[in-house]
């Protein structure tokens, strides 16, 4: 049941390019407002972040009982197949790789900027106002779009397979608890320092609770991003990428996204500017810096793949 649910998942994904039109995350702004604004709550945050994840994610498990015990195996495929469509990432990433190579081949700096938005998180726009030169820019794009097809699927998909749709859906929580979190400090920011004395105690807790986010999605993606960094020396370069697992496999202090672009590195081992797709127009620097990101798309998919064909091989064998 679990290997059809996810085949269903990305057949629609490759339809969609995304989760289409369930990926509305309005609804989470309005239950973390309703929630962390609960006057029992304000001064317990780790409390009321516990809320805040938890309970959608026991609502649906709920749900998904109550359609099991309604229709059987029916009843969970049509429970299951939306909640993890819905816990895959959002936005087309092939789509904005897709855009932004296209930029980068032609050299227009600005254009691959605005085209790299939506591989870079909450704080784009202020990682991209500091990038002054192109190789700069493909660095920060290479380190984000590894993070991102991490989030956006492979992590879903471990813990899908370890805990079910519930799992999934905590993953998904803890990520749109994050980006929420990261939204608020950079409005906090963005905000003139005129009542700094008044809204001294929100910050102080604004940064509690988005600490209390970064150290809780930490700690969820520290399973799976191991995970991926053992399947990527396999469908990679071996020696490279288990000489990084094994350096970071104990690590506490390094972030995930670091840690991933250290696993795909070692992975994609030499890049040789042969290997990029262009034509020949492009010069030496951009064709090297686009034939890493090609092979690191290439790289992902031949991951994925691998990651289905063990789950067949167990439903058949286990």
């Amino acid at each position: 049941m679990a290997l059809l649910i996810v085949l269903l998942a990305l057949a629609l994904v490759q339809i969609w390019g995304s989760g289409g039109p369930l990926h509305r995350d309005a609804w989470f702004g309005h239950w973390k407002d309703f929630v962390l604004n609960r006057p029992a709550l304000k001064q317990r945050y780790s409390l009321g972040f516990g809320i805040l994840v938890l309970a959608p994610v026991m609502a649906v498990a709920l749900l998904l009982a109550f359609a099991e015990s309604m229709l059987g195996w029916l009843g969970v495929l049509l429970v299951s197949v939306p909640a993890l469509l819905y816990c895959f990432g959002r936005g087309n990433f092939n789509d904005a790789l897709a855009s932004y190579l296209r930029a980068w081949y032609q050299g227009d700096l600005d254009a691959a900027k605005v085209a790299a938005g939506p591989l870079l998180g909450p704080d784009a726009e202020r990682e991209v106002a500091q990038v002054s030169d192109a190789q700069s820019l493909h660095r920060l794009v290479f380190h984000a779009a590894v993070y991102r097809a991490f989030e956006r699927l492979f992590a879903v998909l471990f813990w899908f397979l370890l805990l079910g749709v519930p799992g999934a859906l905590l993953y998904r929580m803890s990520q749109l608890a994050m980006s929420a979190f990261a939204r608020q400090d950079a409005e906090t920011d963005a905000v003139s320092d005129d009542d700094a004395e008044t809204e001294d105690g929100a910050e102080n807790s604004q940064a509690e609770e988005g600490a209390l986010a970064a150290r809780w999605l930490w700690l969820i993606e520290w399973l799976p991003v191991r995970a991926l960094g053992f399947s990527l020396a396999i469908v990679g370069n071996f020696a490279g990428c288990y000489r990084a697992w094994r350096e970071r496999l104990t690590c506490k202090e390094t972030t995930t996204a670091d840690v991933l672009e250290r696993y795909m590195e070692g992975a994609l081992g030499g890049i040789d500017s042969s290997e990029c797709s262009a034509g020949v127009a492009v010069n030496e620097g951009q064709r090297l810096c686009g034939a890493e990101v090609e092979a690191m798309q290439s790289l992902l998919s031949r991951a994925l793949l691998m990651w289905i064909t063990l789950m067949a091989l167990y439903v058949l064998w286990g």
